[in-house]
């Protein structure tokens, strides 16, 4: 389906949330990422694997994306400032936000169940910057 509508969401000025994509042992992640790809013009997985993990993948996608397809609401919050020397939180970064989850994601796209074991969000958050998280996800 190709990605313009990570473009259209871009030349927006909406921000994106990156995701990260668990496939189920034994499934083809090169193939996975494919059918997932075809799906939606903004939700888009990197074709490499991630952490050289063949089952892994990190993507883009829009909230709209996201909620639509996944149940999975989000919301742009400030991102908290973690003072190192003080050891706690010092207010908010200007001009910087994170993703919160409203809801958690409740379903996935018919066919793809069987291929994702787990997705979530990267995100910085407190003392650990940039970790990823994942979490799974129970279908309804």
């Amino acid at each position: 389906m190709g990605d313009a509508g990570l473009h259209r969401a871009i030349a927006n000025g909406a921000p994106l949330a990156d995701v990260s994509v668990t496939f189920r042992a034994g499934v083809d992640g090169v193939a996975a990422t494919q059918l997932i790809n075809s799906i939606a013009d903004d939700f888009d997985l990197h074709p490499s694997s991630y952490y050289d993990d063949p089952l892994c993948r990190i993507g883009s996608a829009t909230k709209e994306a996201l909620e639509r397809l996944f149940g999975w609401r989000l919301q742009r919050v400030p991102l908290p400032r973690w003072d190192e020397k003080a050891q706690k939180y010092d207010g908010f970064w200007p001009d910087s936000f994170k993703w919160d989850t409203v809801t958690p994601a409740t379903r996935y796209p018919e066919g793809l169940e069987v291929l994702i074991k787990s997705m979530g969000f990267s995100q910085p958050g407190g003392r650990q910057r940039a970790v990823v998280r994942m979490t799974p996800i129970k279908c309804v």
